[in-house]
């Protein structure tokens, strides 16, 4: 994953030598969108801005600006059809800055503020080979004459994941996740079952009563549900649908489960509305293996579709994904 974080870390391994690759524009069809970035040392790369001849040329530069010492950044400007073989036909403006002193205390500066705010970018101007990076709140922060301006978030976090259940469908979604740019609190009461390795975009918490954890998770926060036990399930779907705030909220099973559990939450006092809200079966309709890695992909890609509705300003998927399954 390519978060500031990550991308200090290593550029303190390389020895304060590195470059930062970004994609300062993209037109037409392209492999990566605007703002996708990857960072050069002389011996390793992270990230990615769309591999083949496009990434190959510009990590070549990037390498070339290391070799020559150079604190110069530039616009490499790529087309994505005859001259570097690519099928897509687009066009795509990499900003190449080596990252300097002054680049790495922004960077600090920046991780101990901590998490930023909702509305929050980094506006990132280059002006004859200069790169100036400051943070504002407004996406329609002033334009200038530099050569080119770059608008992005500073988190770029898509979603947060509440993952109760820690059991064989729960790593295989953990693994599925684990290099996607979401973060992810994994919860579940047996300590002992939890792998000893875990990947840096998750934090595990072990509670007896996971259900409590509801509560303290993120505003839109996505909820998947899957425990060993069908009663705790229900008491952390209870929790979720008081709680209120959520972005999805999934449970795994069957339609008769889910039947089951609309009568038990409504007969504890929940409304038709709110339990309308809980999705049940998870995953993709199309895929319908059972194999944990297969339930983990399927629910992955169920959570990717929501998070793009999301985008678009589909504020309730519940309904949209339950119309969706009876087709």
């Amino acid at each position: 994953m390519t978060s500031w974080a990550n991308i200090l870390a290593k550029h303190r391994a390389s020895g304060g030598c590195s470059v930062l690759l970004t994609v300062a524009a993209a037109r037409g069809s392209t492999p990566r969108e605007l703002g996708a970035r990857m960072l050069v040392t002389s011996e390793d790369t992270i990230g990615t801005i769309g591999g083949g001849a496009l990434e190959y040329r510009a990590v070549q530069r990037a390498q070339e600006m290391l070799s020559a010492e150079t604190d110069i950044s530039e616009i490499l400007q790529l087309p994505l059809g005859p001259e570097l073989a690519q099928c897509c036909g687009g066009h795509v403006d990499v900003l190449v800055s080596p990252l300097t002193v002054s680049d790495l205390q922004w960077l600090e500066n920046i991780l101990q503020v901590g998490q930023p705010a909702d509305e929050t970018y980094l506006h990132t101007s280059l002006h004859e080979g200069q790169v100036e990076r400051r943070i504002v709140y407004n996406k329609e922060a002033g334009t200038t004459d530099d050569n080119t301006v770059l608008i992005e978030p500073l988190d770029e976090n898509h979603f947060h994941l509440a993952l109760f259940g820690a059991g064989h469908v729960g790593k295989a979604v953990i693994q599925v996740l684990a290099s996607y740019p979401c973060t992810i609190s994994w919860i579940d009461e047996r300590d002992e079952i939890f792998p000893d390795l875990l990947p840096d975009n998750v934090t595990k918490y072990v509670s007896p009563s996971p259900e409590l954890l509801a509560a303290t998770q993120p505003v839109d926060s996505y909820h998947l549900v899957m425990t060993h036990s069908h009663q705790r399930d229900l008491e952390i779907c209870e929790a979720v649908l008081k709680h209120g705030n959520f972005g999805y909220l999934g449970l795994i099973g069957s339609e008769t489960k889910r039947k089951k559990f609309e009568k038990r939450l409504q007969f504890r006092g929940m409304s038709d509305a709110s339990v309308a809200d809980m999705t049940c079966p998870i995953g993709l309709t199309e895929m319908r293996g059972k194999h944990p890695a297969e339930i983990a992909i399927s629910v992955a890609a169920e959570l990717l579709q929501i998070h793009q509705r999301h985008q678009i300003g589909i504020s309730n998927v519940a309904p949209l994904m339950r119309q969706q399954r009876k087709k």
